[in-house]
């Protein structure tokens, strides 16, 4: 649906927007990535830490400030909480067929995608073992418990799902050949867990290592010329108490420092796309910001804009809980896998909205401000605005405790699908256009400086330009559409303003305030007046559901870390886990189970 763009953006567009993009240097952004990926590709925690000190060198660099938060591994388990449950050490692994022939199948030093990540040990010199082959889970559930004893097992299924399986059955490790889409020479990254092995497993220690389809095949044939192969593997990693960071670079505000918005960009990741060229792209806008600034072209913002990077959600979600500060910030963005070459990626951009329930108007201003980017500087690329989708570092968007999070990304190409060397190890440099970053870095920067520059005018603007634009889509409403979708909409427009609040800065407080609530009212006058269908014939509201649920943690909880009974009945309520932020604690159950139905086009159960 059109969006008119506010006074005070289009003229942000015309006037600032230009500075950045020829400032923005994508050959620049190209070489921190490479200095990110250099280490993080290594997947292991000791060169974790030479990437936190390379991002504060290149930040310090830029003139930006820096802070590094760092969370220690463990903490309540089964808490349903975000954590990384040890720290993991990489120091070799190889594999080789040494009977009937011989033949080298793997080495970590030369491609380091190999080792499952959380895998175990092997003994000291390594472990001499038969191989087998189980494509399925009827073939693997068909063996007796303790009839693998001894056997490492090459298998297309992805072993954190049959982790339980294996270990029952005595499995001494597993080799993972699945195949990653049109690249049969590439590894995929692979993962017993996200951070760490699921507390249903949690006592299993089982070798892990990865190869290509090709290798896969390989192995396949030997075993069928020979009969059973004899493999040797030497795994040797370090596990232990330790920490993962998250690093701030902060292009420090000059009225109100303490008021943020966040850009938010994962390091610890293998690939350069995902997710080295989001932490290029922080780094970049904050070369890009402080040049300006020293160069007087632009001032300083009214309000630091903080770059992020960490251990994905693990890291970000820690730090949105623990580190105290007077509110949370303004808004924000994910940025995740960005500058793909235009033709691996069909020339998709893509900007995907905060969650439903947090403040939308973010949404428009960022499109409004990457769509104007394009105008000026293409490198090949068509703007797609997408709903909502949880990377889960979106979940950012909570809107009780965290903030508007929408998230800007090249990860599809034609057909919706992810990009064919996602989580693989062909997903190297050579996969990114130094313009496509460049022209991101810009984009981002000028959404990030609008809105912490932003003063009491930019508020009405934006103030009214919601409200032209929830009015359009009440009215667009229909008389087949049900009064809930009309007060659905209403309620997001006024999450937005009460939101918008926030950056009141300047003029007159009692007409500012009076804008807002005429155009909160403006909304409701609609809702009152749209066209009803007929009522449906309601049924009974149980007691219960008047109960109003109040969370005390932010965040929604990962099943990793969810006991298996309650893990089972969050996954049998088929909701999505961001439904959860719908208890504001002033909804009740009802309400709730409304603005959940709304919101996904289906009847949700009180």
């Amino acid at each position: 649906m059109y969006y008119r763009r506010p006074r005070t953006l289009a003229r942000f567009c015309k006037g600032v927007l230009p500075h950045l993009l020829r400032g923005a240097d994508g050959r620049r952004a190209v070489g921190f990535v490479a200095d990110i990926v250099e280490t993080d590709h290594w997947n292991s925690f000791d060169r974790f830490r030479e990437t936190t000190r390379t991002i504060v060198r290149h930040y310090e660099a830029a003139g930006a400030d820096t802070q590094v938060y760092r969370i220690p591994t463990g903490g309540r388990i089964g808490s349903g909480r975000w954590i990384v449950h040890e720290a993991e050490d990489i120091l070799a692994a190889t594999a080789e067929v040494i009977r009937p022939v011989r033949r080298r199948v793997l080495d970590y030093a030369k491609n380091p995608w190999h080792v499952i990540q959380w895998t175990s040990s092997t003994p000291p010199g390594g472990m001499t073992n038969r191989l087998v082959v189980i494509d399925t889970k009827d073939e693997l559930n068909a063996r007796r418990a303790g009839s693998l004893a001894g056997w490492m097992v090459l298998t297309r299924m992805w072993p954190a799902d049959i982790l339980k399986q294996l270990t029952e059955k005595c499995a001494a490790g597993v080799i993972c050949d699945r195949p990653v889409p049109r690249l049969p020479d590439a590894v995929g990254w692979t993962k017993f867990g996200s951070g760490g092995i699921n507390i249903e497993n949690a006592a299993t220690r089982l070798v892990g290592l990865a190869v290509s389809e090709n290798q896969g095949k390989m192995l396949r044939k030997l075993a069928r010329k020979h009969g059973a192969l004899t493999l040797r593997t030497n795994v040797q990693v370090r596990k232990y108490v330790g920490s993962h960071d998250v690093i701030s670079g902060i292009v420090v505000g000059r009225d109100d420092p303490q008021d943020e918005v966040w850009a938010v960009a994962h390091s610890t990741e293998t690939g350069a796309h995902d997710n080295a060229s989001g932490g290029g792209v922080c780094l970049e806008i904050a070369h890009l910001l402080e040049g300006l600034i020293a160069q007087g072209v632009l001032p300083r913002p009214r309000r630091s804009i903080r770059l992020l990077h960490g251990y994905e959600c693990y890291g970000f979600f820690n730090y949105v809980e623990n580190v105290r500060r007077l509110q949370t910030p303004l808004a924000g963005v994910c940025l995740d896998s960005m500058g793909a070459r235009p033709g691996l990626c069909g020339g998709r951009l893509e900007w995907h909205d905060t969650i439903p329930m947090s403040a939308g108007f973010v949404d428009r201003v960022g499109e409004t401000v990457v769509r104007a980017a394009l105008d000026l500087s293409n490198p090949g690329y068509k703007l797609h605005h997408e709903p909502f989708m949880s990377t889960a570092d979106t979940l950012l968007g909570d809107p009780k405790y965290g903030f508007p999070c929408p998230w800007l990304a090249t990860h599809y190409g034609r057909g919706r699908k992810a990009l064919n060397f996602y989580h693989s190890s062909a997903d190297t440099i050579g996969v990114l256009s130094p313009r496509g970053l460049a022209v991101c870095a810009a984009a981002m920067a000028g959404y990030l400086y609008y809105l912490a520059d932003a003063a009491s005018p930019d508020l009405l603007d934006l103030a009214s330009a919601e409200t032209k634009w929830t009015l359009k889509r009440i009215r667009a409403l229909g008389r087949k559409r049900s009064p809930e979708q009309a007060q659905y909409l209403a309620d997001r427009h006024r999450t937005s303003l009460e939101r918008l609040g926030r950056w009141m800065w300047g003029g007159d407080r009692s007409e500012i305030l009076s804008h807002l609530s005429s155009c909160r009212e403006e909304v409701g006058r609609a809702v009152e007046g749209a066209p009803r269908a007929k009522r449906p014939v309601r049924k009974r509201v149980p007691a219960a559901a008047k109960r109003i649920p109040r969370r005390t943690v932010p965040i929604s909880p990962t099943p990793e870390n969810t006991p298996a009974p309650i893990a089972e009945r969050i996954r049998a309520s088929k909701l999505k886990p961001w439904a959860l932020f719908w208890a504001d604690g002033n909804r009740n159950l009802a309400q709730i189970a409304r603005a959940v139905s709304c919101e996904t086009g289906k009847e949700a159960a009180v």
